[in-house]
């Protein structure tokens, strides 16, 4: 039985597992959930908390992007992208726990701005405020020259695509979107340019 992928073309954690599916070639029916809440009934029943995306594989439903995409490697035996010696994980776990808690975080005060978020409505709820975004930009600018200065290019750690780089992917292709202007941090704008040019990550619909 194929995987099945419950999600949303806009939603940038089901983008995450897009990507990963299309970069392994792993054959996937997706079925979409509305972004809209309260989420249906259907939906809720197979992820009670009602968040996107959530895999089925046979009798198996797994919610939580990270977690599907961990199991995503172990199923496919992907280990160059998460590798099972410790020292090597551990790197590729601290750059993502970094990216989610720290850099994740500034670029999304940037598009709530830019894309009109509200937390009762999503994603052009409101009229975007462009020049708050320009502000916010800047208020978050030293949070992206540290992550400048940490990057080993052209990829998060070295030249070979890994887990934390997955998960990075569509926050910073959203940056494209909301026209976030990423030229004072040429390592990170590469990085970006790096990761949306790769065949899969454009076979994985990006939209925002």
């Amino acid at each position: 039985m194929a995987l099945v992928l419950y999600d949303n073309p806009v939603s940038s954690n089901a983008l995450k597992v897009r990507f990963l599916l299309a970069e392994l070639g792993v054959a996937h029916e997706r079925v979409e959930v509305p972004m809209a809440r309260p989420r249906p009934d259907w939906y809720l029943a197979l992820n009670p908390l009602g968040g996107i995306p959530a895999l089925r594989d046979g009798d198996m439903v797994l919610a939580e992007s990270a977690a599907i995409l961990r199991y995503l490697v172990a199923r496919e035996g992907a280990w160059h992208l998460y590798p099972p010696d410790p020292p090597a994980r551990a790197r590729i776990d601290e750059w993502i726990d970094r990216f989610v808690l720290t850099l994740r975080p500034a670029l999304r005060r940037v598009e709530n701005e830019a894309l009109g978020w509200t937390p009762g409505g999503g994603f052009g709820s409101r009229p975007p405020d462009h020049a708050a975004a320009v502000r916010v930009a800047g208020e978050v600018a030293p949070v992206l020259a540290v992550f400048d200065a940490l990057l080993a290019g052209p990829l998060a750690l070295g030249p070979d695509l890994t887990l934390a780089d997955v998960v990075a992917a569509p926050p910073l292709f959203r940056t494209t979107v909301t026209g976030m202007d990423l030229a004072p941090f040429p390592r990170l704008r590469a990085w970006r340019d790096a990761l949306v040019g790769r065949p899969a990550f454009r076979a994985a619909g990006p939209v925002r």
